[in-house]
């Protein structure tokens, strides 16, 4: 008897893995068919779920984007003050510091190698998908998660440098000078 397969499933399990793969490597260093060799099965597997290595990494950059923000916000007690939905997000942010560091490293370099008009527009999908959700969870605009995306940046460059507890009190400040007075 076949084995059945759950299709969506494997893709999602790929695309997971090929982030991790992709960041090791880079965008464009990384081909088919060392992400085949990396995810462990055949270039044709690959060919069955995807398009090629753009329409994985497309793939990968919006699954990925989704995912983070489900969980993100799975955590997040919408009745809750500005300030403890902040206290949340900054939490998961610090829990995910190195994985978003490298998400961002990984962004960074496929801007380097796609330039086009498609490859910007992904790019500022997924930017706008983190920074509007953030932004209507806990208020103060694009700006707070302006400010996350430049301590992890921070974080990177000067490693040890960066005192998230001191960035938290900042963006509480940032949040509180942005919410209206209740009615």
């Amino acid at each position: 008897m076949p084995r059945v397969v759950n299709h969506e499933a494997q893709r999602e399990e790929l695309l997971g893995k090929a982030f991790e793969i992709f960041s090791d490597r880079g965008y464009a260093a990384t081909s088919m068919r060392e992400l085949a060799k990396g995810l462990k099965v055949s270039t044709g597997t690959l060919y069955h779920y995807f398009g090629g290595k753009d329409d994985i990494f497309e793939q990968m950059v919006t699954w990925t984007s989704e995912r983070d923000i489900l969980e993100a916000t799975s955590v997040i007690v919408l009745d809750a003050s500005p300030a403890e939905r902040l206290e949340a997000v900054f939490a998961w942010v610090k829990a995910n510091e190195t994985y978003l560091q490298r998400r961002i490293l990984l962004v960074f370099d496929f801007q380097r190698h796609r330039t086009d008009p498609a490859g910007r527009a992904l790019v500022e999908r997924a930017a706008r998908f983190y920074r509007d959700t953030f932004s209507a969870l806990v208020g103060a605009g694009g700006a707070a998660w302006s400010l996350i995306v430049g301590m992890l940046t921070q974080g990177m460059l000067e490693r040890g440098s960066v005192a998230p507890e001191e960035h938290l009190e900042a963006l509480k400040i940032l949040v509180q000078a942005n919410t209206p007075p209740p009615d």
